[in-house]
């Protein structure tokens, strides 16, 4: 992104460019006796976020520089160096660290004493470093990133991360472009080692029928489906049974619940199930794509063409006893199984076992 164009006009006095930031208001046609106080603590949240605010295209340089640094306080300054790095005090002595060869020649160990730290460098304010950071505020401004709208935005995106309601879309859309074709023969290095990152293109080539021939999905198991799809804040959870798997082509044969339901019937969910009744659907499928479509044609409240590509190996987890299979249900829907990983992780992990 280009950064706004900024002029070149002399400098402005500071409380020129505080009030100038203010947004106008038009003049009630009631008279009054004296105008309204000026909020200061507005005033100065309005210069720091708003995109129309006169920092985004004004010179820093006829803003922070040295006569700006000498009007201020005692006390101000002293706050504001805390913000400062070391190398912008006069009197800083470069240290290198006690494990590097140079340090027992050098005699560059010492550290500054405090005293000498105490007066800040002006020439900082001109320094490259320094107003590179300052023109980076300016843009962030000018984006709108530190207004307060912005600030909800990055916070529910967190805590959508953290509590695994909310995903990175571009993350899977790299991932797939980097593995999904068809990738050459892997060539060994000087060493006869092959890259992780080769191991990892290897690792994609790997079935969902594959696993299955080798024990890595069993009959029994729950596939559970999570996905949220941001942009119509709809988070769907779905679960599938593994009902048995074909004993020459190892394609899965599933069981699964239509409309908007989570989990399963418990008939179907015991170590001796019931045969599926009812509404209760069966699907033969051979790749988590097609469970995913399968499963998202269930629930039905997104339509086809409102699904962004995803990849179905890390949307789903499976589900399996741990040991012995509870003689009831213990609650959660799945009869007592508990998440042994994703798809992904399970044909990471078998990849480098095998």
């Amino acid at each position: 992104m280009d950064r706004p164009r900024r002029t070149t006009r002399q400098p402005a006095r500071l409380i020129d460019i505080v009030t100038s930031s203010l947004p106008t208001t038009t003049r009630s046609k009631r008279k009054t006796t004296q105008d309204a106080p000026i909020d200061t603590a507005e005033q100065l949240h309005t210069l720091l976020t708003s995109p129309k605010s006169d920092l985004t295209t004004m010179e820093i340089s006829d803003l922070i520089n040295t006569a700006s640094w000498n009007m201020l306080s005692s006390d101000s300054q002293n706050m504001l160096k805390t913000l400062l790095p070391s190398t912008s005090f006069i009197g800083f002595n470069a240290v290198i660290g006690a494990d590097h060869p140079s340090a027992v020649d050098s005699g560059a160990m010492a550290e500054s004493t405090p005293s000498a730290i105490e007066v800040v460098d002006t020439a900082v304010f001109t320094d490259s470093h320094f107003l590179a950071a300052a023109h980076t505020l300016q843009d962030h401004i000018y984006s709108g990133w530190m207004s307060k709208s912005h600030a909800q935005k990055v916070a529910k995106y967190e805590e959508g991360i953290r509590n695994g309601t909310m995903a990175a879309p571009w993350k899977d859309e790299v991932w797939e472009r980097n593995n999904g074709g068809p990738r050459p023969v892997t060539m060994p290095t000087n060493n006869g080692t092959v890259s992780s990152s080769d191991r990892a293109g290897e690792a994609a080539e790997i079935k969902l029928v594959t696993l299955a021939q080798a024990g890595v999905l069993q009959v029994g198991d729950i596939i559970v489906l999570k996905r949220n799809f941001s942009a119509l804040d709809i988070l769907i959870e779905k679960d599938a049974i593994i009902q048995s798997i074909h004993p020459k082509t190892h394609t899965l044969t599933v069981l699964l619940e239509p409309g908007t339901s989570t989990h399963l019937p418990a008939p179907l969910l015991s170590p001796h199930p019931s045969p599926p009744t009812g509404l209760t659907q069966e699907a033969v499928i051979t790749s988590p794509t097609q469970l995913e479509t399968a499963l998202l044609d269930n629930d039905g409240r997104v339509e086809r063409g409102k699904r962004p590509n995803g990849n179905a190996w890390k949307s789903m987890t499976v589900w399996r006893w741990r040991g012995t299979a509870p003689w009831e249900d213990v609650g959660g829907g799945r009869w007592g199984r508990e998440n042994h990983g994703t798809l992904f992780y399970l044909r990471g992990t078998y990849y480098h076992e095998r």
